[in-house]
């Protein structure tokens, strides 16, 4: 925006500029309003006034009284000051919504205090109009002409609005002061583009004009509609004294400050502003049956010399809060297009949600760091005079968005209330308890928030301090660059400085520093200064965080979990925010992850569920969902109530089966009918399901694998060393090749690993029994029984004369079988679990090492089913195949069972032989195992402590709704140790 120039050209053009600002017509309210018939007057102005404000001007030592205007007629309520920003005022029937919401407000106020409210209303430019005139100045140093061409379609698009929504006379005025304001304009930016510079003071002076033109739009709609009203341009009232730089500063910033209003000058001219004849209707209205609305310009101001000026970009905040502090104000309503102040952003953070509630020192940090729905300098006016900040949605009005007032608990006082509460914990023996107390299931947080496009800037010491006055001359340089520092950490010593600062700011501050220590550089003290972009800020901020152990080792444990590494991590004095820089690409990660980690939402897991469309998997889903824990839609999560005292919600982020996958960090709605339908469907493929996983933002991940696939038992200790964990009913990992096996026991460290319904018990509990028996001293000899359900019902089935391919068929039709029955049949499924439960109990075995008896006839030992697509499922065409040795199978069965004998299916680990077996054993029937009825498994546990009476335990051991019970047992005993154990809990 700006061209270089000698120095004698710089200054012609600056004294050229100064003239024409000074030169410059002012927006002209009181001609126009001069201009504007009103309705006669009905009462006399009334002399009540709210009691005067007190000031304490900087430099001064005594506490100066504001004059205050004086309310109207028999308003029992004091004056109310509404803000609407540029978004709120983009089209012509916004204007007239947020005016007829104006005298909504005022006339609600007659429910609580018997009159309507005088009402005063701070507008933006409409939406978009500020960055347009910011343009036409820019335009005007290349094309005098685009920028003319510019700014007649920006002042037509205003002056289209005030004709769709004033009156023809009305509409006629406005359109006159426009026309005129446009004239002045062309002649500012016509004298940049001769000098071929553009003065800040210039574009502070043009792009003002947006707000002007705005306060006159609304004021024509509501004396169209018959309302008392006036509009006040603030430059006429508004001085302020420039501490900061020049200039409008970046759109957004929460970290633009140096411009600070000159109390009594500015409440002096308000007074007379009220003064004048035609105002003084203002405060005649009678109260009892309506109020009067006052519309002022936002964003402008005057110097005191008479100089137009701005707050900054986004300081339309501070114009509605200084107003409210000069009027007296009982409150100030924020109109956004969100219901309040987030959690978190929404965009970045769906399950975010609207705080009912902030301190105002909570809502300046949340500010400060990146939150841009209040600007953090229009909250000091409302704290010095107590004014509650309601920041409310104009779109949804019914809402009650979020209410920012009162102080958070001094430093000093916090210390006090901790140190007593310290004292007396160690006298009663008790643990201290934090002096802020939170309610039943509320969070020490308030909030996260960021700041992006950030960059480290690095002063890396020698170690040997030699740099005393290192400290005072960095951030002395930094100042005199003009260079804000967002965040600072610091070593033990002075050696190593770490500076968060803006990467615009990042090259000066390195050239200043450099040329502020060259000597200490040269010789060696410093061992050099170094700029590292592309990080952003994040930050939680709450009250409830001061003394309060476990909030920080909650909030780095998430980023551990999700995979973040901090680069630089700092805590006010306060206590009040945590702040850590990420790498840029992480930060929407770690958002989400603190957000979930810190109760603002519910823990989440998510759930990758692999053969979710197989009857295992379709029963565990339908598990999930009936335990009302599952989240589809993030913005859900904030009204979700608390089930019990386990505060973790499922969110199943990824479904497969071997056709297609389902993809989504948002959670998919798993019983849809239509999910498998969805163009969201994509070719399964295990890398990219596994890359999909590592970049998640929750930390709190786990596979559920319901197939039967190697493949898929292959990615087990992969998934693992992501952090990833592993809950399985694939029993291809335990028993699988020994290498695999112990891969993933080593890869415990990194993530766990539940395979209980992989082993002998099925829904049993027996794999854990066996691993708490052994951790609390006892030694278990053997382990031996009935462990598979289906070979129950099987065996049953023939005990009752049923044929082989009959009991074969009614197991397929009950879903007890594997999914190829040879499996369960010629014993091999119970090998599986056998291997299994001998690695748990110390044994090295492979799987060829168990001996094994089959039901399968020796014909069909190298049977093979028809693969073709109109095939019957292999169940169908195994029972068939049985038939022919039906009456075989039954006389093997008779043979084995006379005396009184039972056949049972018994697979056994011998501990102290180290072997095991599966094999068809006979057995009386007044054996405990043999009294095993269909479906059901009966372990027996032999140990020191259980021995000659072994431990038994028996229940239904086959089925898709036993094995899904037994994964998600496996799921909330996973779910436990995350949310109890894995992060600390805060009390």
């Amino acid at each position: 925006t700006m061209v270089s120039s000698p120095p004698l050209l710089l200054l012609l053009a600056t004294n050229v500029a100064a003239a024409l600002l000074a030169s410059a017509p002012r927006a002209r309210p009181v001609a126009y309003r001069a201009a504007v018939q009103h309705a006669p007057l009905k009462h006399a102005v009334s002399e009540r006034a709210p009691p005067p404000l007190l000031s304490v001007l900087p430099n001064e030592k005594i506490a100066v009284e504001l004059p205050v205007p004086p309310l109207p007629k028999h308003a029992k309520a004091l004056w109310e000051v509404h803000k609407f920003g540029g978004a709120s005022l983009a089209t012509a029937e916004l204007y007239m919504e947020c005016a007829n919401l104006l005298r909504a407000e005022s006339a609600a106020a007659v429910n609580n205090f018997g009159s309507h409210a005088p009402t005063m209303a701070i507008v933006s430019a409409k939406g978009g109009v500020t960055d347009k005139l910011i343009q036409v100045v820019k335009a005007s140093l290349e094309d005098m002409d685009a920028a003319k061409e510019l700014l007649r379609t920006i002042a037509d698009e205003q002056m289209e609005v005030v004709r769709k929504i004033s009156s023809p006379e009305q509409s006629a005025i406005v359109e006159k002061l426009i026309q005129a304001d446009q004239a002045d304009i062309l002649n500012v930016v016509r004298a940049c583009s001769l000098m071929r510079f553009i003065p800040a003071a210039t574009m502070e002076l043009v792009t003002g004009y947006g707000e002007v033109w705005s306060a006159m739009t609304m004021h024509a709609y509501l004396l169209r509609e018959g309302v008392v009203a006036q509009w006040l341009d603030a430059r006429d009232v508004l001085v302020v004294e420039q501490t900061g730089g020049d200039g409008l500063g970046d759109k957004g910033s929460s970290n633009v400050m140096g411009v600070d209003p000159l109390w009594p000058e500015t409440a002096s001219r308000l007074v007379e502003w009220f003064k004048q004849p035609k105002m003084q209707e203002l405060t005649a209205v009678d109260c009892s049956d309506a109020a009067p609305i006052v519309i002022v310009t936002g964003f402008v101001a005057t110097t005191l010399a008479g100089t137009p000026t701005t707050l900054k970009r986004s300081g339309s905040d501070y114009s509605a809060t200084i107003f409210a502090r000069l009027m007296g104000a009982s409150k100030i309503t924020m109109w956004k297009n969100v219901n309040g102040v987030y959690t978190a952003d929404p965009r970045r953070v769906p399950e975010a949600f609207p705080i009912e509630s902030l301190k105002y020192d909570e809502a300046i940090e949340l500010a400060y760091f990146g939150a841009q729905v209040l600007h953090p300098s229009a909250m000091r006016p409302c704290i010095e005079n107590r004014i509650p900040i309601y920041v409310r949605n104009i779109f949804n009005p019914s809402h009650p968005g979020t209410v920012i007032q009162g102080r958070a608990c001094s430093l000093g006082d916090s210390k006090q209330r901790w140190s007593e509460e310290a004292a007396s914990a160690r006298k009663d023996n008790r643990k201290a308890v934090c002096p802020v107390i939170l309610g039943e299931g509320e969070s020490p947080i308030r909030g996260v928030t960021s700041v992006d496009n950030v960059a480290l800037l690095n002063i890396e010491g020698t170690g040997t301090s030699s740099v005393p006055d290192l400290t005072s001359r960095l951030f002395g340089t930094l100042e005199r660059a003009g260079v804000q520092v967002v965040m600072v950490t610091q070593a033990s010593s002075d050696s190593s400085i770490c500076l968060a600062v803006s990467e615009g700011d990042a090259a000066k501050a390195q050239k200043f520093l450099e040329a502020s220590f060259e000597k200490e550089l040269s010789r060696g003290l410093i061992a050099g200064i170094f700029v590292e972009r592309g990080h952003s800020v994040v930050a939680i901020v709450g009250e409830g965080m001061a003394f309060r152990p476990g909030t920080g080792a909650t909030f780095t444990k998430a980023m551990a979990n999700a995979g973040i590494n901090m680069r630089a991590i700092a805590q006010g004095s306060s206590e009040r925010q945590i702040a850590i820089v990420v790498e840029a690409h992480d930060c929407t990660k770690a958002l989400r992850a603190a957000h979930a980690a810190l109760a603002l939402s519910n823990t989440q897991l998510s759930v990758a569920v692999i053969g979710g469309t197989g009857m295992v998997g379709k029963e565990l889903l339908k598990q999930l969902v009936n335990s009302k824990r599952v989240v589809d839609d993030p913005r859900s999560m904030s009204k979700r109530k608390v089930l019990d005292d386990l505060r973790l919600d499922f969110k199943v982020t990824a479904l497969s089966r071997s056709s297609g996958m389902l993809l989504s960090y948002d959670g998919l709605d798993v019983l849809s009918d239509d999910l498998w339908n969805s163009a969201d469907v994509q070719p399964t493929d295990l890398e990219a399901l596994a890359r999909f996983l590592a970049q998640d933002y929750n930390g709190n991940r786990v596979v559920i694998d319901c197939s039967a696939s190697q493949v898929v038992a292959n990615l087990y200790p992969r998934l693992m060393e992501m952090g990833i964990h592993v809950i399985t009913a694939n029993k291809k990992a335990g028993s699988g090749p020994i290498a695999l096996y112990n891969k993933c026991v080593r890869n415990r460290r990194k993530a766990q690993w539940y395979y209980e319904t992989t082993g002998p018990g099925s829904g049993l509990p027996v794999l854990t029994t066996i691993k708490d028996m052994l951790q609390s001293g006892d030694r278990i000899a053997s382990v031996q029984g009935v462990f598979s359900g289906t070979m129950s019902f099987i065996t049953n089935s023939l005990a009752q004369g049923k044929p082989l391919s009959e009991a074969i068929s009614e197991a397929v039709n009950l879903g007890l079988c594997e999914p190829d029955p040879r499996d369960d049949l010629s014993g091999l499924d119970v090998r599986r679990k056998v291997v299994v439960l001998a690695r748990e109990l110390g044994l090295q075995l492979e799987l060829e090492d168990v001996e094994c008896d089959s039901l399968i006839p020796a014909e069909l030992s190298s049977w093979e089913p028809d693969s073709s697509k109109s095939a019957p499922s292999i169940g169908v065409q195994f029972a068939e195949a049985l038939k022919p040795f039906d009456e075989a199978s039954a006389q093997r069965f008779s043979d084995s069972s006379k005396d009184g004998n039972t056949l049972v299916h018994m697979g056994c680990v011998d501990v102290e032989e180290g072997k095991a077996y599966v094999r068809l054993t006979s057995l009386p029937s007044s054996d405990q195992l043999a009294r095993c009825v269909a479906n059901e498994n009966v372990v027996a546990i032999t140990s020191q402590r259980y021995s000659p009476r072994p431990m038994l335990l028996q229940g239904p051991g086959a089925g898709a709704e036993i094995t899904a019970s037994g994964l998600f047992a496996d799921l909330l005993h996973l779910s436990r140790t995350l949310v109890e154990w894995t992060i600390p809990k805060i009390e």
